[in-house]
């Protein structure tokens, strides 16, 4: 079984049904209304749960109905909180999910910015024993850092979903052992406007260079590409009735660190995640039922 350790992001999602994500200067009808829970990091810990791995979770959330609510959806999903704290309020995020299947989001950190560096002083042992850490970008970047450098210290590799899109250091990068952009993402990471194969191929061995080990790029309905020094290619994605995208990314990654937590190989792994990610969009909210 795979022992993996999520720091990231806790969140309570509110998602409103549009005909199309609204522009600027227009109001919209919503045809309804939900609550999910949600937060990348959550969502994350949420599908590897799911999927049989041991999940540990460094967060935070606020000292209201909404974090005992999100606390309790994680044990209920096989993920142990012992390292969650409670300050202030609960992350939300306002989701609009067009008709379509495509979302915008806007994002209220609160409790999840309170995050320090110093809350990972006391998960030293978990790191040390996980096959894989998992990090994604709506927290704190010296915790991302403090929790990067602690992972290489005890040899655990880490998985960097750089989402949301966020600059990074080389220290950082030159220490993940697989990164995982989707194409808006990679163009911020690396300066190249992802308009072609070509691109793409030059973004990603831009990265390499920084130091990242493995690249994977999250292409939506057309699967996704990877790059190591070694080799690379495409895996496709199976086409099905799309209902909802917003949590596809997150279980793509929770999904790659199952899979790379068991030691399959690489390609193996992104296969098993696409599939993965592919039944995730068949669902409504941000944490699908996985069974």
């Amino acid at each position: 079984m795979a022992k993996i350790l999520v720091v990231g992001s806790i969140n309570i999602d509110s998602v409103y049904h549009v005909p199309h994500i609204v522009q600027p200067g227009e109001t919209l009808h919503s045809t309804s209304v939900a609550t999910y829970f949600g937060g990348k990091g959550a969502n994350q810990a949420v599908t590897a749960g799911q999927l049989g791995a041991e999940v540990y979770f460094v967060g935070a959330v606020g000292e209201d109905t909404n974090g005992a609510l999100a606390i309790d959806n994680l044990e209920r999903k096989n993920v142990k909180t012992v390292f969650v704290k409670q300050q202030g309020i609960t992350g939300q995020a306002i989701i609009q999910v067009a008709q379509d299947g495509e979302n915008a989001i806007i994002l209220v950190p609160g409790a999840n910015h309170s995050i320090t560096p110093e809350q990972l002083d006391n998960v030293c042992d978990c790191v040390e024993s996980a096959d894989i850490l998992l990090l994604q970008l709506e927290i704190p970047m010296p915790t991302i850092e403090k929790a990067v450098a602690l992972a290489t210290k005890s040899g655990t590799r880490i998985i960097l979903n750089p989402a949301p899109a966020r600059p990074l250091t080389d220290e950082v990068l030159q220490r993940v052992s697989v990164l995982t952009p989707n194409e808006t993402e990679l163009a911020l990471l690396t300066g190249f406007s992802i308009t072609s194969e070509e691109s793409l191929k030059q973004a990603c061995q831009q990265l390499l260079h920084k130091g990242v080990a493995a690249v994977v790029v999250t292409l939506g309905s057309n699967g996704s590409f990877y790059m190591t020094s070694e080799t690379s290619g495409y895996i496709s994605a199976q086409a099905v009735e799309v209902v909802d995208t917003t949590g596809a990314g997150d279980a793509f990654n929770g999904a790659l660190a199952v899979a790379l937590g068991d030691h399959k190989p690489l390609q193996e792994a992104i296969t098993y995640a696409t599939k993965i990610a592919g039944y995730a969009v068949t669902q409504q909210g941000a944490q699908p039922l996985i069974k």
